[in-house]
Parts: structure tokens; sequence; C-alpha cells
């Protein structure tokens, strides 16, 4: 199998990855100051994070290492370790620099970046950088000792034509190629260079991916017109089959009635009846002109898909390099096996899951592999095999990671769920329910932080960048056996399988792929927790949200009601919306908005209908997202119940301690281990009180506590604070957020905090 450097094409895919990753890190960088938002700081992290992970697959250990610096300097950033500083900000745009000059094809070798990673690392333990290290001067192309400049073997070049530059994007260098040392295995004597010829060494050509997609755009419209022609033309067989009728009908009554009609009027009426007959004859020929169009048209827009479609081999070639590096490092003893490397994918679906996939074989051997003393102990070989597989179903590509080592550790994860109050103290949680805890942001069992795990960044990167693609990924896991996860996506993002709901007098389509499965209302039985209904699927209670109210869709009174629902996944929980009915599924040709709508919340596009109606594209899992839905009515609510308490706190001993005299109190209490952590919960039905600290990582309780002000059907719910700053100002900063009260954790007393919730609660 091909590395990197062997295939030109993956090779301009990798120096395009890291190219637009550095972009976004010097304008990133550029942008910081002493008052950085946490999340800016924390995408700069996931840019490092990146390049580090392209880095290892190329085997450039130099760019390897000052990306590792980057991003344990940005970790500090990120998690307020250290504040910004322009000294700090220079270091790291240096080191960008650095990288963009030390890609395949640059001036700067490993021993050149020693310097910038030193002063990284300093920086990271708290050593000013300064003076900042400085990297030698561009060797330009064509200067005398300059290496010869890169170009890839199949661009073909005319007969005395100057050598291609590949194009740079902005604010990124392409610098020559470097020069191997002295006596090294790749300093050997040029290679024989051919004449140029006119024939080319390979039957193909190279065509920008955006005409690609502009050439589906057009296809997709006249597929369309092709659909609406088709339905306009069977609309006018049907009528002109009547008007046969009522011509004949009408001529066989005058005779029978033996009405004497002038010549004329006869004439006339033999006249209507045949070119009646004609009319028919012809819209016959019409519609079968149209199906051989379409069939035509179907063609097309396969041969135009096909363009956009490329081998999974170009992620597939990556990753037995990655694989032995990763093994090298941890110890383990690896063996990879791929297959199904011709299936193909939309270009844009697969570069979009690279990274995904690449997080997925990182930790297929650091996790799932165990070292081969402990598999020489638990009697299996020392070799582990880790297997990517890719296969097509249906209009969907299924991509598998696994290996065959001792599975999930469930005791790890629940040690760890309920260290950041993802479960209760006590938790027997087990099975498919417990490992998509995994996918939770910062989620990690690794006991100490190495360069390829324990930062907890991976696996919810994985959820997050297939979801995005409109696909689902699951896990599935058993002790001694060997973990597989699961990717579903969808073969393009221009056409797909959707599922037709109703919902009210309104049609729309949601994709396949993002759907778990489709559950009819009236053969499952509906609870109810708190007020809100729940389904129970395979042993978890799901919350079931009405699409129709979440849309704003007004529906008739004395309609039934939903009759079934459509369970989405999003960030490792799933959601049930309720419709009315469900049509069944349909190829549909997506489209964007346009510029004039622009993005609008919670559509993913739109098609048009063979009516000529349009069509919305749903993405559910946004919508579930954004809070929005209020419970189905399927059944009338509870009226006596508990009342909820969301409490927000990053200390564990803190939030148990609050979860505990909440609960002896009476009351349903739900946890939140960050200030992001409670603003996703901010869904559904709304908790009756919410207690929060203030200083938290990503999102602060002042934030927290804006945000549930602007979130629709929580503006009203009482926020208190307990935080151990009572300052003046914080008060004050705490009622302009909108807090209804604020107690200090330094004269903490728990008939107090009672006290004060049943004031706000009423009860």
């Amino acid at each position: 199998m091909p590395a990197w450097g062997d295939d030109p094409e993956l090779l301009e895919t990798f120096r395009a990855e890291v190219a637009e990753r550095l972009a976004s890190l010097s304008a990133g960088l550029l942008g910081l100051d002493g008052a950085a938002p946490r999340t800016v700081v924390a995408t700069l992290f996931r840019d490092a994070h990146t390049v580090k992970g392209s880095a290892r697959m190329l085997g450039l250990t130099g760019v390897l290492s000052v990306s590792h610096g980057m991003e344990d300097l940005l970790g500090q950033l990120r998690d307020g370790r250290t504040k910004p500083r322009r000294d700090l900000v220079d270091l790291l745009l240096v080191a960008c620099d650095a990288i963009g000059r030390a890609l395949p094809g640059g001036d700067l070798g490993e021993s050149d970046l020693e310097p910038v990673v030193t002063a990284l690392a300093d920086a990271a333990r708290g050593v000013s950088p300064a003076p900042l290290p400085t990297l030698p001067a561009h060797v330009l192309p064509g200067a005398p000792g300059a290496p010869e400049t890169f170009s890839p073997p199949s661009a073909a070049r005319a007969p005395g034509a100057a050598p291609a530059v590949p194009a740079s994007p902005v604010g990124v260098a392409t610098p020559p190629a470097r020069v191997p040392p002295q006596g090294s295995a790749e300093h050997a004597p040029p290679r024989e260079r051919r004449a140029p010829s006119s024939t080319p060494a390979h039957d193909s050509m190279r065509v920008a991916a955006g005409k690609v997609y502009d050439l589906l755009d057009v296809v997709g419209e006249a597929d369309l017109g092709a659909r609406r022609v088709a339905r306009t033309t069977g609309t006018l067989l049907t009528l002109s089959a009547q008007q046969v009728r009522c011509v004949s009908r009408l001529r066989a009554t005058l005779l029978r009635e033996a009405v004497d009609l002038p010549p004329e009027v006869e004439q006339a009426l033999g006249a209507l009846l045949g070119i009646t007959e004609q009319v028919g004859s012809d819209l016959r020929e019409l519609r079968e002109l149209v199906e051989v169009q379409r069939s035509g048209m179907a063609q097309l827009r396969g041969g135009a898909m096909g363009l956009a479609l490329v081998p999974v081999r170009r992620v597939l070639s990556a990753l037995p390099r990655l694989v032995r590096d990763v093994a090298g490092s941890t110890g383990r003893q690896v063996e990879l096996v791929t297959v199904g490397e011709d299936v193909e994918l939309d270009k844009q679906v697969l570069d979009g899951v690279a990274d995904a996939l690449k997080h997925l074989v990182i930790n297929a051997v650091d996790h799932g592999c165990s070292t081969p003393a402990q598999r020489r102990a638990a009697g299996r070989p020392e070799l582990c095999v880790v297997t990517v597989s890719a296969r097509s179903a249906g209009g969907t590509v299924v991509l598998e990671v696994s290996d065959d080592g001792e599975g999930i550790d469930d005791d790890a994860v629940r040690r760890r769920g309920v260290e950041l109050g993802l479960l209760p103290v006590g938790s027997s949680e087990t099975g498919p329910a417990l490992h998509q805890l995994l996918f939770q942001a910062a989620f990690s069992t690794a006991a100490e932080v190495t360069e390829t795990s324990g930062r907890g960044v991976g696996l919810d990167v994985v959820a997050t960048s297939v979801e995005d693609l409109g696909g689902s990924v699951e896990v599935h896991s058993a002790a001694g056996t060997g973990t597989t996860f699961t990717l579903t996506l969808p073969v393009t993002l221009g056409v797909l399988r959707c599922l037709v709901s109703v919902v009210g007098d309104e049609r729309y389509a949601v994709p396949v792929p993002s759907v778990v499965e489709t559950i009819s209302l009236r053969d499952v039985q509906v609870q109810r927790l708190a007020g809100a209904p729940l389904v129970l699927r395979g042993g978890t209670s799901i919350p079931l949200l009405d699409l129709g109210d979440a849309l704003g869709v007004v529906r008739d009174p004395d309609a039934p009601g939903p009759q079934a629902a459509l369970v989405v996944r999003r960030a490792g929980s799933c959601v049930a919306w309720a419709v009315d009915r469900l049509e069944g599924e349909s190829e549909v040709v997506v489209k964007d908005l346009g510029p004039f709508l622009g993005r609008v919340p919670h559509l993913a596009g739109a098609t048009i209908d063979g009516d000529g109606s349009v069509m919305c594209l749903l993405d559910l899992r946004e919508l579930a997202a954004s809070g929005t839905g209020d419970p189905a009515p399927v059944s009338s609510p509870s009226r006596s119940r508990r009342p909820r308490v969301l409490v927000v706190e990053d200390s564990v001993g803190v939030r148990e301690l609050e979860r505990v005299v909440l609960q002896d109190a009476g009351y349903e209490v739900t946890v939140a281990v960050d200030g992001r952590d409670g603003v996703a919960r901010l869904v559904g039905t709304p908790q009756d009180l919410i207690l929060s600290d203030v200083e938290m990582p990503f999102l602060d309780g002042y934030e927290l506590t804006r945000t549930v002000r602007r979130t629709p059907g929580w503006e009203n719910v009482p926020v208190v604070i307990m935080t151990s700053r009572g300052e003046q100002d914080a008060r004050q900063a705490g009622l302009d957020a909108g807090a209804s009260a604020y107690l200090l954790k330094s004269e903490f007393d728990a008939d107090e905090l009672i006290r004060t919730v049943r004031r706000l609660v009423g009860t």
C-alpha cells in the first residue's frame, strides 16, 4: 500500500489540509488578546491537534514535535492556566511559519525546528520564550544551490514550459523542496530526465472540485425539471382520457336521442373526438420520451456524481504509517488490515471523515490493543489486529474500525462518568448506554496524558464530524473480544435518501443516515418523567419531542395528532421526534437555499417535489441541540411531580454535596460538569431552577445565566449563583447577567440553600 509521499494526490491532500489548519491558526492567533474567549483558544487547540495527527501520518518528526509543543501551550491557554500574551502569540506564529516551511517541499529540516520546540516547551512550563527563535532565511527557487521546485509527477507540462509551482493558500508559503543531507539514504544521483512526450503517461486529467460540484448542481436542476415534466405529462394523459370519454358520451347521447344536429356541429364533434384521441396518442409518446430522457438523466446524474467520488484508499493509505508510529511509541505489536479500499465516497464526505477515522485508529491501537506481555498473560497472540473496512449499503457507506483487544473497560468508563457527573454515584450502567459516554467532550479513561491519549480530544470529535455530515456512529464492545466503531455515512451530500414526514399540512424530508430508527406511537408505551414524555427503546429512556411544536406548524385541532416518531442521535444521546405520519423513503436532490435566505437554522437544504412544491430538508440533530421543541402531546400531563433542579458545577466534591442536599430536600437533581455542559442541557421541558458556579472551564456562570435568559422557554427559570467570589463587583455582575440569587460557598449553609430554592421554586 503506498504511503503519503508515494502518491502525489495524497500528498497534495495532506498539504492542503495542513495549510488550511495553519491559515486558521494564524488568523486566530492574530486575533488573540488578554480577553480572548476560551472557545477561540479551544478552536486553535483543535487545529494544532489536527496538524499533529497529520504530521504523524506523514512521518514528519520535526513537525510533530512543533505541533505537539503548540498543543501543550494552547492547552495551558485554553484551561486558563496561562493568559494570552503578545510574546506567546509571537512564538505560536513562529511555530506556524516553521511548520509551513517544514512540510514536504519546504526548506527547513528537523534540526532547524529544534529551537522552536525548545521555546514552546519553555513557554508551556512558564519560562519566558524571549528572545524568539529565529528561523533560517528562505531559500528562493532558482538561487545558486537551491533545490528543484516540487512538481507532482502526474502534472503534465508542455515542452519548454517552466516547472509547475504548486499553488499556495493565502498566508502560507510553499517553499521549494528540501535537499537531503549529504551521506543520507536520500542523497542519490539525480534521476534520468525523460524528454517531454506528446502522449500523456496516463489517460486521466485533473478537474477542479468546484467545477464538478457546479456540474452536479446543473444536473440536479435538470433532474428536478424532468420529474416535473413527467408528473405534468401524467396529469395531461388523465385529462385527455377524461375528455375522450366526455366527447364520446356526448356524441352517443345525441345520436340515441335522434337529435338533428347541423352538419357543421356534427363535423365539429367528430373532429373534436379525433383531435382528442390524437392528443392522447401524442401524450403517450411524450410519456415514453420523458421516461427515456429520465433514464438518460439518471445516467448523467450518476456519471456526474461519479466524478465527485473518490476511493476510500485515499485515507486508508495513510493509516499503516500511523499505526506503525503509534504502536512503536506505546509498545504494542499491531497488524493493520484494510478491506474495501475501492469503495467510493463523495470527496467532501471522505475529507470530512478523514480526521474521525484517524482518531478511531489511534484509539484502537492505544486503548484497544494491549502490550505483548498483557496479551501473552491472557493467553492471546502477542500481535493485535486492527481492521479498517468499508462497504456500500444502499445510499450509504459503512466504515468500521475494529480491534481484537480486551474490549472497553466498563468499570473505568463508569468511574470516569461518575467523576464528571455524567453518572450518579453507585451507577451500574452497562452496554451501549454506558459506551455512549465515550463520545462526550473531554472524556478520557487514560491514566496520563501522552501524545496519543489522555487529553479528552478524540471520540467527541469523531461524533461531531460524522453527525455534521448527516451520518451516525455506534460502538459495540465485548470483554475479551474487542471493540468495533461503526460509521454510517451518505455516499454524497448532493443526492440523499430521505424519509418524508408529514406534520400538519407540511411535508419535510429527513436524511435516512441520520435516523436511528422509526417507531409507531400506537405500538409503543409512552411513559412520563417529571411531566415529560419518554419512550423506552433497548432499555434506554428517550425523550419524546413534538416536531410540529418545534417548527411552529399549526395543526388542525380535530386531527388525531402524532402517530409516528423518528429517533435521531446527537452527541451520544438520542431524541425521538413525533410526527403526524411517515410517507416512506424518497431520493431527493438537495439544494441550498441561496444567498437571499442564506443559512436557515435547522434546515440542511431543500428540494422540489414532483408537483413543483418545495420540501425542506430538516437537520433534526441541530434542532435537538438548539433546545427547541416541546414534549409530544401523546397523553395527559402528570399533575404531581417533584420540582427539578439543574446543578452546574465543575468541582466534583461541591457538585456532589449540592446534589445530596437538594435530593434530601425532595428535589429531583440533574448535574452538569461545566457551563458548556449546562448549556447543552437547556433542552426539552425547562427545569424549575438552576444552581450554578461562576468559575468554570469553557463557559462561566455569568455567560451560562445570560444564555438561559436567551433560550426560548427557559427565560424565566430562576438561576441561583453559588461561588467563592464575594466581591461586590462579582455580585453585581451576577445580578446584571440575570441571576435570581447569589450565595457564597464560604458561608455555605444547607438550610439557607434550601430556603432560597423553595422561595424561588414555590415549593
